[in-house]
């Protein structure tokens, strides 16, 4: 599902994945890809994958219930927000050694440029804002 938002200074494609039961990462990478692809150089999407990928994860993993899933790219970057019924706020975690999937808090402070979370009646949303690189057009020669 898709849609535009429109602000004082900026429109954004949002694109909308909600996701009952823990899905597979291939099929959740999958529509990134397919959502970000044409917007985004391939070391932004890479960022938005992994950063996506960790907090979807995450919602599933201290939540059993349904994931929403937001993406869009503005002017300003590329948000991403996850949400679900839980209103517990996610925590950094203290011990390094944890396994990779265990970080998606700590992925996202990484390479966000802004980052938070909101709680409202029906649970919250944890979101992100990474830096966004315009893909570059090559013009063929010849």
């Amino acid at each position: 599902m898709t849609g535009v938002v429109r602000g004082t200074e900026t429109a954004a494609q949002v694109s909308r994945l909600p996701l009952e039961g823990e899905p597979d990462r291939q099929v959740v990478r999958r529509w990134i890809r397919g959502v970000c692809s044409a917007r985004l150089d391939v070391h932004t999407l890479v960022d938005v994958l992994l950063v996506t990928t960790e907090l979807v994860d995450n919602a599933y993993r201290h939540t059993s219930c349904p994931v929403d899933l937001r993406i869009a790219c503005t002017d300003f970057g590329v948000l991403i927000e996850v949400s679900d019924g839980d209103k517990a706020h996610p925590a950094e975690m203290a011990n390094a050694n944890r396994t990779w999937g265990s970080r998606g808090v700590q992925v996202m402070v990484e390479l966000a440029i802004s980052w938070g979370v909101r709680v409202d009646g029906t649970g919250k949303t944890v979101w992100a804002l990474l830096p966004m690189v315009e893909p570059k057009v090559t013009p063929r020669s010849g």
